[in-house]
């Protein structure tokens, strides 16, 4: 399984948060919201970034600055603001200071940041929790497996999908009864992150589980599952394998054949 990635949505707001926001090329003169301040497209995407992650409007807090760099909170995403490029890093402390932070604890030892990291998993912000996980998912101490693993259960599907493939770099074993359950998740893609960090231990342990997919109504969800059993492999699997060459769709057949004939079964 690859390496994991920071994801997409936490990298863009990790960028806003540590780097000067760029004013458009088109940028003229001072247009204002309620005559105090700039509008900035940048900021409106960061606040529809933190509406995608399912942060209620009201849970928005916009920090804006008046003409003269004074700062106030406006609880009101209506007008996404900025303020003068040269007052940045101000800005981003008041509006992220957590991921400031997240990015501060790499250079700290293990039992020091997790002490900090931990409780922004419980954060109310799915940002900040995402930031925390994928923080811990770089760090190797024999604590950062049952972390992972409560963040399983987090209501934000992306945190679980991450979580999932944090688990499946930790290499270890015992999570696999963790992971199995969101095979059956709620949301297609925390499912197949589940039946993907399965396969990713090579273990005869997860055969059963991903064996029971291959009767799943999802198409997509059977697909995976004999990809997944073909990744570990061996004669158990390959049992599974067999089976799912009789699969009522044609792609999914043709597949098991092949990965049977990779395996020599």
């Amino acid at each position: 399984m690859d390496t994991i990635k920071t994801s997409a949505l936490t990298l863009i707001v990790v960028t806003a948060c540590l780097m000067p926001l760029q004013l458009p090329n088109s940028y003229q003169g001072e247009p204002t919201v309620n005559n105090s301040v700039a509008v900035n497209p940048d900021l409106t995407a960061l606040a529809m970034h933190k509406i995608s992650m399912g942060v209620e409007p009201e849970q928005l807090i916009v920090v804006t600055a008046d003409k003269t760099g004074h700062f106030e909170q406006d609880e009101s995403v209506s007008a996404a603001v900025t303020r003068p490029t040269s007052q940045a890093d101000e800005w981003t402390l008041r509006l992220y200071p957590e991921l400031v932070r997240i990015v501060e604890l790499e250079n700290f030892p293990a039992d020091t940041a997790l002490n900090e990291l931990l409780p922004m998993l419980s954060y109310t912000d799915p940002v900040v929790r995402l930031a925390a996980l994928e923080s811990l998912a770089n760090m190797n101490h024999p604590a950062i497996s049952s972390m992972l693993s409560a963040a399983l259960d987090d209501s934000n599907p992306q945190i679980r999908v991450v979580a999932l493939q944090s688990l499946a770099l930790q290499k270890d074993a015992t999570a696999i009864t963790s992971i199995e359950p969101y095979v059956y998740d709620r949301e297609p893609d925390v499912r197949l992150a589940a039946i993907e960090a399965l396969a990713s231990f090579e273990s005869d342990l997860a055969v059963n589980t991903l064996a029971g997919l291959l009767s799943d109504q999802n198409t997509l969800v059977r697909h995976h599952a004999v990809n997944a059993l073909g990744e570990i492999g061996g004669e158990y699997a390959i049992s599974y394998l067999l089976q799912a060459r009789y699969d009522p769709d044609e792609r999914i057949r043709a597949n098991a054949e092949y990965i049977l004939e990779e395996l020599g079964g």
